[in-house]
């Protein structure tokens, strides 16, 4: 309300849209941001969440040069550690697979977590 309809939507997903609103997906900032998301993929944190990320199960949503949204490098989703590793192995986006291949993945996605790989 405080922007609008067509001023929000240029910088915030429509509402029931969000991944956020799925309770899959978080934003990062760094210490020494100022509180602010741009920036965060000048840190060490987002080189760490790059190199890492996928062992806990999270991909970067929105990564440069994709072909569906802004990027947002702040901005990374909870999908399970077997999607997230293989996404990461095969230099795959999460948004580029089709929803039947994303459908087989959801059967385990919330397993034991030490059966789903995560570091112990």
């Amino acid at each position: 309300m405080t922007y609008g309809a067509g001023t929000a939507n240029s910088f915030s997903a429509d509402q029931g849209y969000s991944e956020h609103q799925l309770g899959t997906a978080i934003d990062f900032i760094s210490s020494g941001q100022g509180g602010v998301l741009d920036g965060f993929d000048n840190t060490a944190a987002y080189q760490w969440m790059q190199a890492n990320a996928y062992k806990y199960g999270f991909i970067l949503s929105y990564p440069k040069d994709n072909g569906y949204y802004e990027y947002e490098p702040w901005h990374w989703r909870f999908v399970g550690v077997k999607l997230a590793t293989d996404l990461h192995n095969q230099g795959k986006n999460f948004y580029d697979l089709d929803q039947r291949v994303i459908d087989n993945y959801l059967t385990t996605v919330f397993d034991d977590p030490i059966q789903q790989g995560y570091p112990k």
